[in-house]
C-alpha cells in the first residue's frame, strides 16, 4: 500500500515549483510598465521587483530575454529593461 502513496509528489517539490512560476499579477506589472514606457517615448522601462522571490526574478530575466529585451540593469530589488 505504502507504494501507491509514493506517486503523490513531495510538498517541497511542489512548492518549489510554484515559486519559480510568475503570477497573474506580476506579469500584467511588467507588461504595465513596458506600455507606460513605451507611451511615454522612453527607452528604457523600469520594473520594481519587491514583490518577486529569487526564482522569479531568474524566471521574469529568462522570459524578458526570450523575447528579445535585453536587461540594461539587474537588481534584487528593480530590472531596467532597454527597449
Amino acid at each position: 500500500m505504502a507504494n501507491r502513496y509514493d506517486k503523490i509528489p513531495d510538498y517541497k517539490v511542489i512548492k518549489s515549483a510554484m515559486q519559480q512560476e510568475l503570477t497573474d499579477k506580476q506579469i500584467a506589472h511588467v507588461k504595465s510598465e513596458i506600455e507606460t514606457a513605451v507611451l511615454q517615448n522612453d527607452d528604457k522601462a523600469y520594473v520594481d521587483l519587491i514583490s518577486f522571490n529569487p526564482g522569479q526574478k531568474r524566471k521574469l530575466g529568462q522570459v524578458l530575454k526570450s523575447k528579445g529585451y535585453q536587461l540594461v540593469e539587474e537588481s534584487s530589488w528593480s530590472i531596467l529593461i532597454d527597449l
